[in-house]
Parts: C-alpha cells; structure tokens; sequence
C-alpha cells in the first residue's frame, strides 16, 4: 500500500510538470515533447492524463525531469524537483551519481551514446587527458575514425595539442543506456595479463537474504565512493586508461510482493 501511495504522489508531481510546461510553451505538443525529452509518447501521455497505473521507469524520469526543467547538472537538478522525484531518483540511481557537483546528464548525449563506439569513444575522451584518433582506431579501426570525426563534426569533443576531448568531462548516463554497453565493457577485461598487477576479477554468488543483500549494496556503495574520491584526486591523474565496474543483482526477477 505505501509502495502505490508514493507512486501516485510521483505520477501526480510529473502530471503537474508536464502540464505546467504545455501551459508555458502552448505551441509544443505532446508528440514534439515525446520526442525532445526521448520518452515514448504513450507513457507520456498516460502520465500527462494522470492515467499511469504501472510503476514508470526510473530513466523516463530522469530524462523528463531534466528536460521540462531545463537542467542538466545533477545536483542542481535535484534541487529544483519535488522532495517526491528527488527521493524517487536517489533510490534508484544511487546519491553516487549525484555527488559530483560538476556532474551532467544531457538528454540528447543520453540518446547519442547508445551506440556503442561513440559511447567508449566518449567515455575515453573523458579521461583528463584524453585519448588520441590513433587509440581509438586500434580499438575500433575504421569505424572508430569515422565516429570520431562525426563527433568532432557535432564539437561533442574537441581536439587539443593532439588529443581528444570530450566537452562534458563528468557526464553521466542513464541505468538502460549504461547497463547496455556492459557486455562490450566487460570484454575489455584481459585475464591474461594479471600478473602485471592492473586488474582485478571476483564473481561470487549465493542464495541470500534482503537484509544480507542490502548490507552487500551498503558496502559496495561505500567502496565505489572511495574509489571514485581516488580517480577524482588530482594527484593520481595518469596515463593508463583505466576502468571499475561495480554490480550485484538477482538471477531471478524479483516481485515488490517477494521482497516484502
């Protein structure tokens, strides 16, 4: 019962926002905000009609209130929503990706980087200092040269004394888009070369408790802060382009009703 009582106060927050801004900007229609806001007109208009009975996808609110609120820094973002949608965003995406205050989530570069080489192009193009069209032609050949130039073509990144950068350095994407390019992701992974002491790889598994998982998630939520304050440090700024990956999740879809 209290999980539809907050779902109904989170349909009723972005019923309001919506309409507010189809009152503000009378010529923009419901299909056109669909489209700008990349949401499925179908959901928006249920959510517009107050008509949504289903839980909505925690990206369909990130996007929607980034849009209609024209904010694409995180913190501030989460300022200037309703105690509900900011709550409702911080549950499912985690404080983490909101404790940058330079942090950024574009809609349309949420919408670009779906596709594969312009995401770890772009990701690359993050790192301080960069990458240069020769590392991403040994990554991606052709195709990588080409995507980089497309890119250079729309100023999404830029070239600097020989090396690329990406004009939004601390971006940030949602779980659907991210979680997409993790196959690609994990295959960087080269167990071959673990004596040289980079790389590191533990999978385990065990039928657990909610409580053992939420203790697990606390943990792993502490440990991706540390290690983000590090990457964050100026004085640990290197060379090697280097990645963490952090994930838990259940083998078997479970229900609200199942956790409960």
């Amino acid at each position: 019962m209290e999980m539809e009582v907050v779902r109904d106060d989170l349909i009723s927050q972005l019923h309001q926002l919506i309409n507010n801004y189809l009152e503000k900007y009378s010529q923009v229609s419901l299909n056109a905000l669909a489209s700008r806001s990349n949401i499925p007109v179908s959901t928006l208009r249920r959510i517009s009609l107050g008509q949504q009975k289903s839980d909505i996808a925690p990206h369909t609110v990130l996007n929607l209130t980034s849009y209609l609120l024209k904010e694409k820094n995180l913190t501030d973002l989460l300022r200037k929503v309703d105690p509900v949608i900011k709550d409702y965003l911080e549950k499912h995406f985690g404080q983490f990706i909101f404790a940058s205050e330079q942090r950024v989530y574009d809609v349309d570069l949420n919408t670009y980087l779906q596709d594969q080489h312009r995401y770890f192009i772009y990701k690359l193009a993050a790192n301080h200092n960069g990458t240069t069209l020769m590392e991403v032609m040994e990554l991606f050949g052709r195709q990588g040269e080409i995507k980089v130039q497309e890119m250079l073509n729309l100023e999404l990144i830029v070239e600097e004394g020989g090396r690329l950068h990406a004009k939004d350095k601390d971006f940030a994407l949602d779980l659907k888009v991210a979680s997409s390019h993790l196959p690609e992701l994990v295959r960087f992974y080269k167990p071959e070369t673990l004596g040289q002491g980079l790389n590191l790889f533990y999978s385990m598994s065990e039928s657990m408790s909610k409580e053992a998982i939420s203790e697990i998630k606390n943990i792993q939520r502490e440990a991706a802060k540390k290690i983000a304050a590090i990457m964050d440090d100026k004085n640990n700024k290197g060379d090697i382009p280097y990645f963490s990956v952090n994930l838990a999740e259940t083998f078997i879809l479970q229900t609200e009703g199942e956790l409960q």
